[in-house]
């Protein structure tokens, strides 16, 4: 009840200040503190302040918006000019922003801290991590307004990333072992990190669950969306909504029994981007927060790899992983224990994209083919793996 009463209050009170910007309008920002809600506020002054806090006599000489989209955030490629001092140090030229300039923005994504999250990552976490991501350059967001602005590195731009999903995405075995690589090298790097908790005040994997829960009726919706997914839905699961909602929170449970680290925890297909390399990696840090290595690699091996390559490699890719993780400063388990716990956690990413279905019948977020595949493809994995029998045994750490 007090999750909920306090998501009334947010949501009352973003409506009101987006209403307000909607009848009087949006200010241009000049100055660091302040936060646009999006790419029309922004100045050469507040562009200077923000990117060029390195070199002082940096100015930024010229801004041109390019091509976006419009989703949970709005996004936006932009072009900076400098002038030379800014030139001489090399500061960036491309890049990407994330806003939160409408109601509905600020409803999906601010009032459940997402936005929030996102800021805090690229602003001072991301300096920290040696791995793809992009490069952050500035995060801010106003828990009172749920503005927000994060501005990254333009990774089509500056290392011809390219983007797919569920559908166009092709996974092969070099392609899924940088998965785990680069899974692994966050999770070593922030292993038992008392920051995450500390400085950062990251939520717990099972607390971050029972917030979206009570906000959003995330579990309930779910249970609701796996009646109207019977294609998509095994055979195995059709009916046993309410077994897999309790089995969810049992996993989380069991993950946050071991040592915590550094969660994305959204990491289906279209938060990864392909290099020319081959190579993947992950954006859209929106979802962090601290919980077990395993959440992360079951959700991205369930919801990425076909049915068929899954069920053939995933015992191998969690042997690399192990060993990843190792070279990177985690303490894993055994393989055994290891295999176990990513058989445990094969829900999450189940409930969300059941969830999101049931969303995208008010609002579409996402495409309906990249919706049922990653639902066919966590579904299965539920049932190829028993996870639900699986919570019967208590992992050691």
């Amino acid at each position: 009840m007090r999750e909920q009463l306090a998501m009334a209050s947010a949501v009352m009170r973003v409506a009101m200040t987006s209403a307000g910007e909607r009848l009087h309008g949006r200010e241009p920002v000049t100055t660091a503190d302040e936060v646009p809600a999006g790419v029309d506020q922004l100045t050469p002054e507040w562009l200077s302040a923000v990117l060029g806090r390195a070199e002082p006599t940096a100015r930024v000489t010229g801004l041109e918006l390019g091509s976006g989209s419009d989703g949970t955030s709005s996004r936006r490629a932009l072009t900076v000019e400098w002038n030379d001092a800014g030139v001489a140090a090399g500061l960036p030229t491309a890049i990407y922003s994330k806003s939160t300039p409408s109601l509905l923005n600020r409803l999906l994504v601010g009032v459940t801290g997402a936005a929030g999250a996102e800021a805090l990552f690229y602003g001072s976490i991301r300096p920290e991590l040696d791995i793809g991501a992009p490069a952050g350059y500035h995060g801010a967001w106003d828990p009172g307004t749920c503005r927000s602005m994060v501005l990254t590195e333009d990774i089509a731009v500056a290392r011809g990333a390219t983007f797919a999903d569920a559908t166009s995405l092709r996974v092969d075995r070099a392609a899924a072992e940088s998965m785990v690589t680069e899974l692994a090298c966050y999770h070593g790097a922030m292993w038992e990190d008392p920051r995450l908790d500390g400085t950062w005040g990251l939520l717990r994997s099972d607390d971050w669950q029972r917030m979206f829960n009570a906000r959003i009726g995330f579990d309930r919706g779910a249970v609701v969306a796996m009646r109207l997914l019977p294609d998509e839905i095994p055979a195995e699961l059709r009916g046993r909504g309410q077994e897999i909602r309790r089995g969810l929170m049992r996993s989380l449970e069991l993950n946050a029994g071991g040592p915590l680290t550094l969660l994305h925890q959204d990491v289906h297909p279209g938060n990864w981007f392909t290099l020319p390399d081959g190579s993947l990696n992950l954006y859209d840090w929106q979802g962090i927060g601290r919980g077990g290595w395993s959440l992360d690699v079951s959700y991205a091996l369930s919801a990425a790899l076909d049915i068929e390559d899954r069920r053939n490699w995933e015992r191998e890719l969690i042997e690399l992983y192990v060993d990843r993780l190792r070279e990177f400063g985690g303490r894993p388990p055994s393989v055994d224990q290891a295999f176990l716990a990513y058989r445990q956690q094969m829900f999450r990413g189940f409930i969300f994209w059941t969830y999101t279905y049931l969303v995208g019948r008010v609002s579409k977020l996402q495409t309906d083919d990249h919706v049922r595949r990653v639902v066919r493809r966590t579904g299965q994995a539920i049932v190829d793996l028993e996870s639900l029998d699986s919570l019967d045994r208590a992992p050691r750490w």
